[in-house]
């Protein structure tokens, strides 16, 4: 009888060392892991070779790793610093087209702002201060990926925090949770993270000057100069502003998964054995709800990134001269269309990057749903020494 085996592409078979690779890692940390999660680990590898035959899914995985890439190191490798007016050295890189050549000579203010004198093209053109819109676009990278890193890593656990909470022990808990909720619903989010910016940045400035450890540690986030710290304090307002705006709809989400989770006979099972009941939570109803937990999150981030630019755009997020997609996209408005680029480059960057996690939280949704898999998985099955 001959045997099925699958027939695995380059992508599948990187994706299977980086899975084993994890795994027997896990099994150095924790003798007989990977005895025990055997059908778990076969389950991730079908996983990943079904997101590798989903075109959607690796066009938006690329446009995730491009933003990824440029986010880390756009700060280092851009051509200038992003507040230097080149306008300051030569009034023709005022608004400068895309290609223009200018020429930085060498006196006092080349020398303040350590640039060195020569002649330099501005690829993507000038800004309305006649700072470089590349360099810009480069550190607004860095300014989109961390904002949307910090609100992610806050906002949504609170709400699923909730909802598990809400969910698990359902009547007057329940009741007073989800009322809770909401009350936050029923403001609209953008209106509601509006407010919040516009009030918050004097008092986490008050707040930064009086810790200088953080004040450092967000500054090198950012990739800032320690004299743009008083803009910075806008930024930090819009995280917190989103933190206390995006957790209702996980809260909502999550608990409905719970209800219908909580009556599974494993969690009666682990009841009736006196497990705690964080760990049930934790332990048992939480990793079988993780799917649609996880494609959420996953569109978030790019919602994330839209919301942030958004606010920046308004005038309430990010303030001069901090570079922020948004923010440049709202300097440059006054002169469109004859300066185009200044609207044209940003809003690309923006629509490329929630783009690329639209499409992997797509994706994943399929990938997540069993029967997908099963249909990708006899798909890929063939004979061993033969025909498909």
């Amino acid at each position: 009888m001959s045997e099925e085996v699958y027939e695995k592409k380059i992508l599948d078979k990187i994706m299977d060392k980086i899975i084993d690779g994890y795994a027997k890692l896990m099994d150095k940390i924790r003798p007989g892991w990977y005895r025990r999660n055997k059908a778990r680990i076969d389950e991730w590898k079908l996983m990943a070779y079904a997101f590798n035959r989903s075109p959607p899914g690796l066009i938006g995985f690329f446009l995730v790793i491009i933003f990824l890439v440029i986010a880390i190191i756009g700060p280092f490798i851009a051509p200038f610093s992003y507040d230097l007016p080149l306008s300051s050295f030569d009034k023709k890189a005022y608004l400068a087209p895309p290609g223009t050549v200018i020429t930085i000579p060498n006196n006092s203010l080349s020398q303040f702002f350590g640039v060195k004198p020569g002649n330099y093209t501005l690829l993507l053109g000038g800004d309305d201060y006649g700072r470089d819109l590349l360099s810009r676009i480069l550190y607004g990278a860095r300014t989109s990926l961390v904002v949307a890193i910090l609100v992610m890593l806050v906002g949504p656990w609170i709400g699923i925090a909730i909802g598990l909470i809400a969910g698990y022990y359902g009547g007057k808990i329940d009741e007073a949770l989800m009322r809770l909720t909401d009350i936050f619903l029923a403001f609209p989010g953008l209106i509601l993270a509006i407010a919040f910016s516009a009030v918050l940045p004097p008092r986490i400035q008050d707040f930064l000057n009086a810790n200088p450890t953080i004040r450092d540690f967000f500054l090198s986030l950012f990739a800032l100069k320690p004299q743009h710290a008083g803009a910075m304090a806008y930024l930090v307002s819009v995280i917190i502003a989103l933190w206390i705006v995006w957790w209702p709809g996980y809260a909502r989400l999550v608990r409905g998964l719970v209800l219908s989770a909580r009556e599974n006979v494993y969690v009666e099972a682990a009841r009736a054995l006196g497990v705690p009941t964080r760990w049930i939570l934790l332990r048992h109803i939480f990793p079988n709800i993780l799917g649609p937990v996880l494609v959420y999150l996953t569109l978030d981030f790019g919602g994330v990134i839209l919301t942030e630019a958004g606010l920046s755009f308004l005038g309430v997020g990010a303030v001069p001269p901090i570079a922020d997609w948004g923010r440049i996209i709202n300097d440059g408005s006054q002169y469109f269309p004859n300066s185009w680029w200044l609207v044209f480059y940003p809003g690309l960057m923006i629509l490329l990057t929630v783009l690329g996690f639209n499409l992997i939280g797509d994706t994943l949704r399929d990938v997540l749903d069993p029967k997908t898999r099963r249909s990708v998985e006899f798909k890929l099955k063939k004979k061993k020494g033969g025909k498909k």
